[in-house]
């Protein structure tokens, strides 16, 4: 994998496509000249071509030169920049870029980055839509608040709010060599295991500040334990049952001493 590439080329290139470029399915950057005789054969639903030859008409009314339009779908934005510094050897879908970052161990996935909590998320990251088994579309943060996504077909690649977009899931990856590693968080104390435990009266009974930091470094490693509220509910068990899974863990869904430091918290109980 190339280690030269710069934060810098990488939002400088993402910016100089904002307003210029078209959404096609399947488009990895080809120039419209080259695409265009094949744009019907490439969209699934034919009514979304009309959508496409609509902006395009936008782009030429604006007097952007036709010669420097370009074509991709959300992950196709970054494919042809990845693909021209190395940094990747094939094409990749949203979810395969998701991988590709975070690694994946069942599938023999090597991580060239982490997850991060959306909270985190600074000048080139990458954010996500979809499920935790299935990201489906992928956008590029160039700022903290700001991102430069392959949005849609009728409005191409534009630049938007990050906080407005409805991102689920943010990945960092680690091959700019111009981005400074931010310093290690202070690792939260745990005394006790947490699991999911009701009373006589059906009442969940393992609740507090530890199972709200827990909920929340769940989250920051990229898994949904529902509302970060404190609660050890259903929806923090299942979270807990899949980074335990992910990680090879027992997966009994008990935040004890082994998941706990895996997790990220200093043990003391």
């Amino acid at each position: 994998m190339a280690t030269t590439v710069t934060l810098k080329s990488w939002i400088d290139y993402l910016m100089g496509r904002v307003g210029i470029d078209l959404y096609v399915w399947g488009a990895n950057g080809e120039t419209l000249i080259i695409l265009l005789p094949k744009i019907y054969d490439m969209e699934k639903v034919k009514s979304d071509v009309a959508r496409v030859l609509k902006l395009l008409d936008k782009r030429l009314l604006q007097k952007i030169d036709v010669y420097i339009i370009r074509c991709c779908d959300c992950s196709g934005l970054s494919i042809r920049f990845l693909l021209e510094h190395k940094i990747i050897k094939s094409d990749m879908t949203a979810n395969g870029l998701y991988e590709y970052i975070v690694g994946n161990k069942e599938k023999g996935i090597k991580a060239h980055g982490k997850k991060i909590a959306l909270k985190d998320v600074q000048a080139g990251d990458y954010l996500f839509m979809g499920s935790d088994t299935n990201k489906w579309h992928v956008g590029y943060a160039v700022s903290k608040t700001a991102a430069v996504e392959s949005k849609n077909h009728d409005e191409g690649v534009v630049q938007t709010s990050i906080s407005e977009r409805g991102w689920k899931y943010a990945a960092r990856p680690d091959w700019y060599s111009d981005q400074p590693t931010p310093p290690e968080p202070e690792k939260p104390v745990l005394k006790r295991e947490l699991y999911f435990a009701k009373d006589e009266n059906g009442k969940i009974i393992i609740r507090g500040e530890d199972v709200k930091q827990a909920q929340i470094l769940l989250t920051d490693k990229g898994y949904n334990p529902g509302e970060v509220d404190g609660i050890f509910g259903n929806n923090t068990m299942i979270a807990t049952k899949n980074f335990q899974h992910d990680n090879k863990l027992t997966e009994d869904g008990v935040i004890g001493k082994v998941t706990a430091t895996m997790l990220g918290f200093k043990w003391e109980g």
